[in-house]
């Protein structure tokens, strides 16, 4: 403080002295008073100062020694805890022991219980009774992801539930349930259940998937069908019904299934194609001669060889030769005669040929056709092996397409050709048989 002082004053003097021009009108004892003054002041800060240093230094030399005071005592109860921790582990060692030697063989049925339970838990869900009884997967969730014994009350309900699954196998039941259509709208229908096979509505097969009853998109054929509204009208007694072993996979299928009309259609490939332009040719002919030999030329043929007056059709213009060379002589008039029969047989005989050229043709472009697709089969089999057998199998029955259609040809080209040749054989020997009559007619009269 005294020295503090002495350069105080000493300041004071020089600043009195530097300023001795500015204050010459102050004494010497006013002076020294204002100086006092101010190092009073001075003090009095100075000490204010010092008091709040040591009052801080004192509060935080308390807040060390209480964070001291709390870091022991957690310390402390960290120690506590940690042995009490490790007197828990002892302990619950020691329970799970005794409770492993106690549960015996109870171990073993928890096994069982939770491998039977997950193997079921796959067929409770695509079986048809749970169509009837929805919500039957939440006892066997429950016990596949259980990590404790299962409780009676759990055991005795799993025993109910395999219990009602094989009954339920052999039962044909009807209820109420909501039914997805083909639209996707959900409406309530009354479904039949047979057993665990399939579920009927309406006359119609419906299908379980996913916890929800659909309509199937692709009912079988009629035959089938009928079948299905048979038996749900029958109130007592026996029906037949087409029962789905595989719980709905088989009716799947049939979605996929194409008909014989648009597998032809869709396979046939342009030999196909070709014989079924063929098919309509020959058709085309063979009924244009059958209603002309069946329905114009034959019964013409047959009247006139009732009547003497030649007409307009094979035997009359024969006839009408043989009324223009009466007074022939008979080799002569045989010859006339022979060559009116040549001249009507090609009229008579017209489109046959070609009607059995096409039949011969069908088969043998459809043969062709398979051949070609064989080709195919085998190119793609080489290229990527056979580790698909539905992608050959399929590409093996376009093939045969066309072999069918050359057989479709040439059936019923062949039945119509032997109808037609035989019609019109029939109607060539009439004319022979004729012109013979009138050659022994004209010699008798000659003779």
């Amino acid at each position: 403080m005294r020295n503090i002082l002495a350069i105080t004053l000493a300041g004071v003097f020089a600043l009195a002295s530097v300023a001795t021009n500015a204050a010459e009108s102050l004494s010497h004892a006013d002076l020294l008073k204002k100086v006092r003054d101010k190092e009073r002041i001075q003090e009095q800060v100075n000490e204010q100062r010092v008091q709040q240093f040591r009052s801080q230094r004192n509060r935080q030399q308390q807040l060390l020694a209480d964070a001291k005071a709390r870091l022991a005592a957690e310390e402390a109860k960290s120690e506590r805890l940690k042995a009490q921790f490790d007197e828990n582990e002892k302990q619950l060692t020691q329970i799970a022991e005794d409770l492993r030697i106690k549960q015996g063989n109870l171990g073993e049925l928890f096994g069982v219980v939770r491998q039977a339970a997950n193997s079921m838990t796959g067929d409770i869900g695509t079986s048809l009774v749970s169509a009837q009884y929805p919500g039957r997967q939440g006892l066997l969730n429950t016990l596949t992801e259980a990590d404790a014994l299962p409780k009676m009350e759990q055991l005795r309900a799993f025993w109910v539930l395999m219990l009602q699954e094989m009954s339920e196998q052999g039962e044909t039941t009807t209820f109420t349930a909501d039914v997805v259509n083909e639209g996707g709208r959900s409406e309530q229908q009354t479904v039949t259940r047979v057993g665990t096979f399939n579920l009927i509505s309406g006359g119609e097969y419906l299908f379980f998937d996913k916890g929800v009853i659909k309509t199937l998109q692709v009912q079988p054929d009629s035959r089938v069908l009928n079948q299905v509204e048979e038996f749900q009208s029958t109130n007592s007694g026996y029906a037949g019904l087409f029962l789905d072993p595989s719980k709905g996979a088989i009716l799947q299928l049939e979605k996929q299934k194409m008909s014989l009309v648009d597998r032809l259609w869709e396979f046939s490939g342009f030999a196909g194609k070709t014989v079924m332009v063929l098919l309509v040719i020959g058709l085309l002919i063979a009924l244009e001669r059958i209603f002309t030999l069946y329905f114009v030329t034959g019964p013409k043929v047959q009247s006139q060889k009732k009547s003497s007056t030649p007409g307009n059709n094979p035997l009359g213009r024969i006839m009408k030769v043989y009324q223009a060379n009466r007074n022939e002589d008979v080799e002569n008039l045989e010859l006339k005669l022979d060559e009116a029969v040549l001249k009507e047989t090609p009229k008579i005989e017209r489109g046959i040929n070609l009607i059995k050229v096409i039949a011969a043709l069908g088969p043998l472009l459809g043969l062709l056709g398979t051949v070609v697709g064989m080709i195919e089969v085998f190119q793609s089999i080489t290229l990527y092996g056979t580790g698909d057998p539905k992608t050959m199998a399929d590409g093996i029955s376009q093939a045969l397409v066309t072999t069918v259609w050359g057989l479709l040809a040439a059936i019923p080209l062949t039945f119509l050709h032997a109808v037609v040749a035989g019609k019109s054989k029939s109607i060539i020997h009439v004319l022979e048989e004729q012109s013979t009559g009138l050659m022994a007619q004209h010699e008798e009269s000659n003779g």
